[in-house]
């Protein structure tokens, strides 16, 4: 496959670059990257106060009940 075949998933697998980016802490560090957990997006998360988290979480739930609603919505 080509390094950049969306379907491959080596292509998706960011792990060298988390490493490269975000150094090793400790063990706990690295057992998030070797699962694959994206720590950009867990960084991000942690940076933001409860309040932010709440709003955040407030808004993925009003896009799924969107999108599940037109899932529904398609059905005969």
């Amino acid at each position: 496959m080509k390094p950049l075949d969306p379907h491959a998933c080596d292509a998706l697998d960011l792990r060298s670059v988390w490493r490269t980016h975000y150094p090793s802490t400790g063990p706990a560090w690295e057992a998030l990257l070797d699962t694959g957990i994206d720590v950009t997006q867990l960084l991000y998360n942690l940076s933001l106060t409860p309040e932010q988290r709440l709003l955040q979480l407030d808004e993925l739930t009003r896009v799924f009940e969107q999108v599940h609603g037109a899932a529904f919505a398609k059905k005969p």
